[in-house]
């Protein structure tokens, strides 16, 4: 075998385990930690507080102790497939998507049969292996919303990352990658939970505010879409 022939085996095997890469961080993604401990305390997060899979749900209701431990495994969801993708040789954009996936599957776990997480976590964790620097961007914004609402700063935060990446000279298929991210992102909000009330402009508020209001609490709209 030639000399160009060896030095192309280990691209070549790193293209073959890629799209095993992308399964695996979707698999690792859906894993429910948050729900995980929950169940381990004699609840279920979909039938208490707001009913999202998530630590933020856990916090409510066992504290930011169970909380921060759920987001910090969440974290590591999206951090450990980028690594591992950098680690094969692969660039920021198929790295990067390697993270998108485990946030697919934080966000639509085939454990949970369908809508899971809002993904925020395992997003911030890809952005730690992928460009540490724009995750004091969304950071920021995070500290923002605590005093204009934490939904809104979000959506600030993640909805311009991708203009952010590229005034930053950002190469482009990283920029496209976060363009991806946000956009999973954002129909996860505005999807909402089982319960959510349906609809365009209760998708939208959930977009920019990540507000869930139940179907219960609007038993005329769900009954009878005419009514005012």
């Amino acid at each position: 075998m030639s000399e160009l022939a060896f030095a192309l085996m280990p691209a070549t095997l790193d293209l073959m385990y890629w799209p095993l890469l992308l399964v695996g961080a979707y698999v690792l993604g859906a894993v429910p930690f948050s729900q995980l401990i929950a169940k381990a305390r004699g609840q279920d997060l979909r039938s208490v507080g707001t009913g999202n899979i998530g630590a933020g749900n856990l916090t409510k209701l066992f504290g930011w102790q169970w909380g921060l431990i759920a987001a910090l495994l969440d974290a590591a969801k999206g951090f450990l497939p980028v690594i591992v993708a950098q680690r094969m040789g692969l660039g920021p954009g198929a790295a990067g998507l390697a993270g998108v996936a485990a946030v697919i599957g934080h966000s639509w776990s085939i454990f949970m049969r369908g809508r899971a997480g809002r993904g925020l976590a395992t997003s911030a964790g890809m952005l730690l292996a992928l460009d540490p620097v724009l995750l004091v961007w969304v950071g920021g914004w995070a500290l923002v919303g605590r005093k204009f609402g934490s939904g809104f700063g979000g959506f600030l935060g993640w909805a311009l990352l991708p203009i952010v990446a590229a005034a930053m000279g950002r190469p482009g298929t990283e920029s496209f990658l976060l363009l991806l991210l946000t956009f999973v992102l954002m129909a996860r909000r505005a999807q909402g939970n089982h319960d959510s009330e349906p609809g365009m402009r209760p998708a939208m508020e959930r977009i920019i505010y990540d507000t869930d209001r139940v179907v219960e609490e609007f038993p005329r709209t769900a009954n009878d879409p005419l009514a005012p």
